[in-house]
Order: C-alpha cells, then sequence, then structure tokens
C-alpha cells in the first residue's frame, strides 16, 4: 500500500480524472484505462493507488470500493460521486464533473485533507453527497409501496368503488413520489 505521506494534488486529481473520463467516453477497457492513467502520471504515489485499484476492479471490486481504500489522497466526495456513476452507468459524465471541480480547485487544499482540518466534522454539502441516494432509493420504495398497496386495495375489496378515499390517496401519494424521484434521476444525468 502506498505511504499515506505522500500528497496528490487537485490538480493532479483533475488531470486524472480529465483523462479517465476521456477514455471511459471513448469506450476504452477499463484495465487498459488503469494502465493508461498508470503511465501517464508523474506522481509516484497515484500511479500505486491507480496499479491497485485496477487489480481490484480486475477482481471484481467496486471503483468507489477500491478508491475508498486510500482515504487521504480520495474524499467522501469523490467516492459517492464515483459510486453514483457506477450506479447510473454515466462514469464518464460523473468524472469529467469531477475534473471541473478539481480544476475550480487548484489553489485550495485537497478535499481528503480538509476533513482533518474541521476536527474530523463534515460539511452539510458532503453529508448531502454521501446520502443522497439513500434518500432517492427509500423514496422509490416507499412510492412503489404505496402504489402496489392502492393497486392491491382496489383488486381485493370487492366495495372498494373509485370513489373510495383511501386507495385514491395512496395511489395519488405513490404517483407523486414516484414522479418526484423520476425528476430528481433524470435531473441529475442531464447536468
Amino acid at each position: 500500500m502506498p505511504e499515506e505521506s505522500a500528497e496528490v494534488t487537485n490538480a493532479e486529481l483533475a488531470a486524472f480524472c480529465r483523462q479517465f473520463s476521456s477514455l471511459m467516453h471513448a469506450q476504452v477497457n477499463l484495465l487498459d484505462i488503469f494502465q493508461a492513467l498508470r503511465e501517464q502520471s508523474g506522481n509516484p504515489l497515484l500511479r500505486e493507488i491507480v496499479e491497485s485499484v485496477r487489480e481490484d476492479a480486475e477482481m471484481g471490486r467496486s471503483l468507489a470500493t477500491a478508491f475508498s481504500r486510500y482515504p487521504a489522497v480520495f474524499s467522501p466526495f469523490f467516492i459517492s460521486m464515483i459510486r453514483q456513476g457506477e450506479l447510473e452507468g454515466e462514469l464518464d459524465r460523473v468524472l469529467g464533473d469531477l475534473a471541473i471541480y478539481y480544476e475550480d480547485r487548484l489553489e485550495e487544499t485537497v478535499d481528503a485533507t480538509r476533513r482533518r482540518d474541521t476536527g474530523g466534522l463534515f460539511d452539510l454539502e458532503t453529508v448531502a453527497s454521501l446520502f443522497q441516494w439513500i434518500f432517492t432509493w427509500v423514496a422509490a420504495l416507499t412510492a412503489a409501496c404505496l402504489l402496489g398497496a392502492g393497486l392491491i386495495w382496489y383488486a381485493t375489496e370487492n366495495e372498494a368503488l373509485p370513489g373510495y378515499p383511501l386507495p385514491n390517496i395512496l395511489l395519488l401519494t405513490g404517483v407523486i413520489l414516484l414522479l418526484g424521484v423520476l425528476v430528481l434521476t433524470w435531473g441529475r444525468r442531464r447536468r
């Protein structure tokens, strides 16, 4: 495992994410991408990390899990973005967004070390980004349950006429929640 005292700058992370995004967009094989990134990196720590992440990917681990093994280099925000990109199947777009994020912060402290400066506390944006996918899935699951309950009510109750309020409320609430989840996920993909 690479030594934790070495540092990867925001400029190096921006270049790494930009190259990774370009190669993903060109649909290059993931293992070949890691080989190219390793060869192009000038930072020995980043080269070792890329090699380790390549080995993890080759063994079937997710990229978010592989990158999370290096908390001194990759912030929780970076990990959650990679995880979201893997879940949505848009890793090239997410990596492009991360490149822009790090390019905008070239002069700032590296995100992974910022956590230590605040006494171990996360800012609200980082916490929200870590748990956003949980809230989305909980809302989607709740919507599916409400829709299912309303439909089952109509299917099994002989006296449940279309004017009966409870199944209608269940169906309406489920549809509204489901539309909210769809709009949220569609909006994230469009950015």
